[in-house]
């Protein structure tokens, strides 16, 4: 079976810009860990998905050249660009100095004042 097929029977995706794996399930919708313990974790967890089924997974992730991105390392998508049907749209913070961007406000407060305090 291709990787393409592997990763769609699970309602997995890569987005080939950002290097990024998506759980494209409907409560899910968000790029999670390329790790493959926590990749399987989470479909065990979430979508209780059958060990064999996670295996093929993980063993798909530990081969793949280049390696997938960690969602935290991952490129900000350019404003303006249209949604990614695969991820729900989070309202959120933008730093008023910089690019820096997050869901949070806690997290924006901390950022700010860490990184921008004069």
């Amino acid at each position: 079976m291709s990787d393409d097929a592997v990763l769609s029977r699970l309602k997995l995706s890569i987005d080939s810009h950002t290097r990024v794996l998506i759980c494209c399930h409907d409560t899910c919708r968000f790029a999670i860990s390329p790790s493959p313990a926590q990749v399987s974790e989470h479909l065990r967890k979430k979508h209780n998905t059958p060990a064999a089924e996670r295996r093929q997974v993980t063993d798909l992730l530990k081969a793949r050249i280049p390696a997938l991105r960690d969602p935290s390392d991952a490129p900000v998508r350019q404003d303006g660009s249209s949604p990614d049907p695969n991820l729900h749209l989070v309202p959120g913070f933008t730093c008023k100095f910089c690019i820096e961007r997050t869901g949070s406000s806690q997290v924006m407060s901390r950022h700010t004042a860490s990184t921008h305090e004069e």
